[in-house]
């Protein structure tokens, strides 16, 4: 299976200088975090993560005179303890990170807060040990290697989705439901 990710959605009340739309922050060591996602199966101790601040090339998505933010740290799938008190740290240590680099101040900025995790795509999707992104992107995981769309073992059972061909991501699953009705059609007319 792929990772799982720690995801934030942030509101400023004010925008940001000098950055891109994506930004990624991989200013810590990835072999060890790396190792902490696919091998120890652990909270990260020193995360690299992801920013998207897609109000800089979409101005309908936050007020006028604000920014957000949605920031992603990857992280293994099957962790305990996902609470707000681990979450609320984890946010800290990147903002401050963030802050760093950047040289501006966000953390008393913040209009708004939402964080996601394990335990939300568990409960919102029944997601296998809170898996964010389906089959690893492995090459025995890789097109004709996908599970089917079709159950070997009833006949009339189909899947979509993206844990099949074509595979993840939005485009390849609404594809992935294109395959299946073609084959439902053939089956039944």
């Amino acid at each position: 299976m792929a990772p799982s990710c720690l995801l934030y959605y942030i509101g400023l009340n004010k925008k940001l200088k000098g950055l891109v739309h994506h930004c990624l922050f991989f200013d810590a060591d990835f072999d060890v975090h790396g190792k902490e996602i696919y091998k120890t199966k652990s909270w990260p101790t020193d995360p690299l993560f992801y920013v998207s601040v897609s109000s800089l090339t979409d101005n309908t998505v936050a007020p006028e005179g604000c920014e957000n933010l949605v920031l992603l740290i990857p992280v293994a799938t099957g962790l305990e303890g996902d609470t707000e008190a681990l979450r609320d740290k984890y946010l800290d240590r990147i903002l401050e990170r963030f802050e760093k680099k950047t040289g501006q101040s966000v953390r008393d900025a913040i209009i708004y807060k939402k964080s996601y995790s394990v335990s939300n795509f568990t409960e919102d999707y029944n997601s296998f040990k809170g898996n964010a992104y389906g089959l690893a992107n492995t090459l025995m995981q890789t097109a004709i290697f996908r599970p089917s769309c079709r159950s070997i073992k009833i006949k009339n059972l189909f899947y979509t989705g993206q844990l099949t061909v074509p595979g993840p991501g939005v485009p390849p699953s609404l594809i992935s439901g294109e395959v299946v009705s073609k084959e439902v059609l053939k089956d039944f007319g």
